[in-house]
């Protein structure tokens, strides 16, 4: 009776060990460099509706302290997009979006036009010809005209433990995070 209590133990500490240990290996080391893609599914439904499920390729995602943030368009046509880190607060709930309006500003985008903006990019709010050190609100690119394969990249210097949201402020239900470890 006692050898089975023993047996029944010792597995039970190598269940608990080896499920402690798929979840560490389950969590890993944050990448160093970080690539962010759109995906999208259509669908329709004739007098219906038109689901248009455009968005990140992910939620939540990691990268290290000094390591790269890369934004790809990996479709014709489906951008440009704009990696934009606001406030939690500050990302929208529906269509209507404040915070847009404003970040579009600085980057001098004229809504009543099809052009570029006047700055890719903006560093804490503010538009600049160069790629921002992401770390804060306002931080922002915009990925390019809007074709295959147009890239922008960021080196992150926010510290470890930061979480940064971000949003494309063209598509503004595109939303997301990163962890920074």
């Amino acid at each position: 009776m006692n050898n089975r209590r023993l047996a029944a133990g010792v597995v039970g500490l190598c269940f608990v060990v080896g499920v402690s240990g798929v979840a560490v290996a389950a969590t890993g080391a944050a990448p160093k460099n970080l690539t962010i893609k759109e995906a999208q599914t259509f669908k329709v439904v004739p007098n219906r509706y038109i689901q248009d499920g455009l968005r990140w390729d992910k939620d939540v995602y990691k990268v290290k302290s000094g390591g790269t943030i890369t934004v790809v368009n990996n479709k014709n046509n489906e951008g440009p997009h704009t990696f934009t880190v606001v406030r939690k607060k500050d990302l929208p709930k529906g269509l209507d979006c404040p915070i847009c309006n404003k970040l579009a500003a600085a980057h001098g985008a004229d809504p009543n036009s099809d052009a570029p903006p006047k700055f890719q990019y903006l560093e804490n709010g503010v538009g600049q010809d160069t790629a921002p050190n992401v770390n804060e609100p306002g931080d922002s690119g915009v990925t390019g005209s809007g074709q295959k394969n147009e890239k922008i990249t960021f080196n992150v210097t926010a510290k470890k433990g930061t979480e940064l949201y971000f949003m494309c402020i063209i598509h503004q239900w595109m939303q997301a995070k990163v962890q920074v470890q």
